[in-house]
């Protein structure tokens, strides 16, 4: 069953990403073989280095639910039939080893099984049941995380820890590079490891293979012995452990109970039908766990990208977290519409289209915008660079603001459909894939500070502080007609094609020219009319989702990032090629690097957007989906 999921899955941009993540995982299980080869003088050094790497293993399996979503094979599948709890458990244990990410793990840890047989024969004999019984215990433990994980995450604890492990997520994807630069720093590859750091790592499940194979190695049996026989009886144990988990009724959501009673403020900055649409948003942001974790993710990526240069000493990116808030904050919370659902009806029939768009944007402000002030003065104070205070003072309003501004025009221009409140899973990151919007609108985030920076940068060329301060003025104003001009573009276009975005939202499918005139009948707007949204062929899709990859990684680790180092004179080169060739050419090829990013970001634009040209996917390109604009009504839109 699972064999068939997959291979029925595996179809378009998710095909793409499940041939990426086999690459990845096959150059990461490589380099855990590759680290058993190696031969260090100091003694033990390469049991904890592998022990480290184990734990970062398990750390994955464990994170793995929460990034992934799912599983293949849910618990409730087989909520209906006569199977007792533990022979569904093991027959989904036994379905966990059929996959992708269990194969590259199973190939990584032959690393311990490399080191059993460098030591000798004896732990050349433990290490094959101690490799097995890891592989076991990792898969146990990632079923028990995804139980638990989906007990708490309708709740706003939940979604708070769900925010902190997707943004340490994405700090680690995009700079994990950072913490290979603090080790080398560190010389840890020359002293070692601590007693104290050593006994640690080594005394965690994860690194009880390598003490067993260790202790045999040292003749010490018993406990060689021990740590097996500790592993086997923890597998025993989370197995239990999950297979109480099975067959239980699903958890109920976490319901927010409100505050008392009280009536509308009929005076003042609330009241009115901008200042009720204000409140509820605010309410909002604050008790759904998924706007917690949107909420929460920004915050938690701009303060963990800014601080993790300090594992080796500087602070260069400390005055930046900043202006980076919130243009994260766009990238993964423009999407307000589709979050809220199919209650935009109420919105349509009342008319009240341009008052929800400004109180949405005046509850971004009140949330994000102290928020950001904070971090702003905190950081930059902290960093000890008084040159950047006219640049931070510049940026950050005119991000802010012309964010404010985006976000509301995206939500209503590249509104991505996904499942209304009360039908979300219980994973909070199984919602709509925003993944080709977010990565767009993160660039185009940046534009609105274009005119400030420019001033800022006379400023400074001219070795002028009065004019470097005038870029503040500048990002003031051109956050706020950014703001204004963008929020009533999209209050139009909601009013306009308000019935096509309700259509979207409830089949999952764009409207036609057919069912734009049904679906806009009973609400006023027969003459409205709204942009398809381009089918892809298979071949598009894996080609946009592959110019998304490696446009970011041209354009930031291999284009932007080697730039900044060479203007700085940072003597790191770590896997930025531009830093491995002479210097007059290490200036050529970081520009090319940045070319060939903004291109291919450009050609995924284009073909996003349908801009790219090419012929109208046929049904069979579309995996037999059809396309014919009958297929696109829904009873619901007909009685709307």
């Amino acid at each position: 069953m699972k064999l068939r999921l997959i291979r029925n899955s595996m179809t378009g941009g998710k095909a793409v990403w499940m041939v990426t993540g086999a690459i990845l995982g096959l150059m990461f299980a490589a380099a855990t073989v590759a680290l058993a080869f190696v031969r260090l003088d100091t003694p033990g050094l390469v049991s904890d280095l592998l022990s480290v790497t184990f734990l970062i293993w398990t750390l994955g399996w464990m994170i793995g639910p929460l990034w992934g979503g799912s599983a293949v094979l849910r618990n409730d599948h087989f909520a209906l039939l006569p199977l007792p709890r533990r022979g569904l458990a093991l027959g989904l244990l036994a379905a966990a080893f059929v996959g992708i990410t269990t194969v590259v793990t199973a190939l990584a840890f032959l690393g311990l099984v490399v080191h059993g047989i460098r030591s000798g024969l004896g732990p050349a004999l433990v290490s094959v049941p101690a490799a097995a019984a890891q592989l076991v215990f990792v898969v146990l433990l990632s079923r028990v995380t995804h139980a638990l994980f989906g007990a708490v995450a309708g709740s706003r604890f939940g979604a708070f820890v769900t925010g902190l492990l997707f943004a340490a997520m994405l700090v680690l994807t995009q700079s994990g590079w950072m913490l290979v630069v603090a080790v080398v720093a560190s010389r840890v590859t020359e002293t070692g490891f601590s007693g104290f750091v050593s006994t640690a790592i080594r005394s965690v499940p994860s690194g009880w293979g390598v003490a067993a194979v260790d202790a045999a190695d040292s003749g010490d049996w018993w406990q060689s012995l021990g740590a097996l026989a500790g592993l086997v009886a923890l597998c025993v144990l989370l197995l239990a452990v999950w297979s109480r988990t099975l067959g239980q009724a699903r958890h109920g959501r976490s319901v927010v109970r409100g505050s008392a009673r009280r009536a509308a403020p009929a005076r003042g900055a609330l009241s009115g039908a901008t200042g009720a649409v204000v409140r509820k948003e605010l309410r909002t942001w604050l008790r759904d766990p998924q706007r917690v974790t949107m909420a929460v993710t920004p915050l938690a990526w701009a303060l963990g990208t800014a601080l993790l240069p300090l594992t080796f000493d500087t602070g260069l990116l400390l005055p930046w977290a900043g202006p980076a808030l919130p243009v994260m904050v766009v990238a993964t919370a423009y999407n307000l519409y589709s979050q809220d659902g199919t209650s935009l009806w109420l919105t349509l029939t009342t008319g009240s289209q341009r008052a929800d768009v400004r109180g949405r944007q005046w509850a971004c402000l009140l949330l994000f915008g102290p928020l950001t002030l904070a971090v702003t003065v905190v950081c930059t104070a902290a960093s000890g660079y008084s040159w950047t205070w006219p640049w931070v003072a510049a940026l950050v309003p005119a991000l802010l603001g012309g964010g404010i501004g985006l976000m509301s025009y995206a939500s209503v221009t590249a509104l991505v459909p996904g499942p209304d409140a009360h039908k979300r899973p219980d994973s909070p990151l199984d919602r709509a894939d925003t993944t080709g919007p977010s990565n767009a609108l993160f660039f185009v985030a940046l534009l609105p500070a274009v005119p400030a920076a420019g001033v800022v940068t006379l400023g400074t060329v001219l070795d002028n502080s009065l004019v470097g301060w005038l870029g503040a003025p500048v990002g003031v104003a051109t956050g706020v007609l950014l703001a204004l001009r963008l929020g009533r573009v999209a209050a139009d276009r909601l009013t306009a094609h308000g019935p096509e975005l309700l259509l979207l939202m409830r089949t999952g499918r764009p409207a036609t020219p057919g069912t734009a005139g049904e679906a806009s009948a009973g609400t006023g707007n027969a003459g409205a009319a709204t942009r398809v949204k381009p089918q892809l062929t298979r071949r598009q899709e894996v080609v946009t989702l592959l110019s998304w990859v490696f446009g970011g990684l041209a354009l930031f680790p291999q284009g932007l990032v080697p730039l900044i180092f060479l203007l700085a004179d940072i003597d790191v080169k770590v896997w930025f090629l531009a830093l491995y060739t002479p210097d007059p050419w290490s200036w050529a090829v970081a520009l090319v690097m940045i070319a060939v990013g903004v291109t291919l970001f450009i050609r995924a634009v284009r073909l996003s957007t349908g801009r790219a040209g090419g012929k109208p996917a046929t049904p069979q390109e579309n995996g037999g989906e059809a396309t014919d604009p009958s297929h696109s009504r829904h009873p619901d839109c007909e009685s709307t």
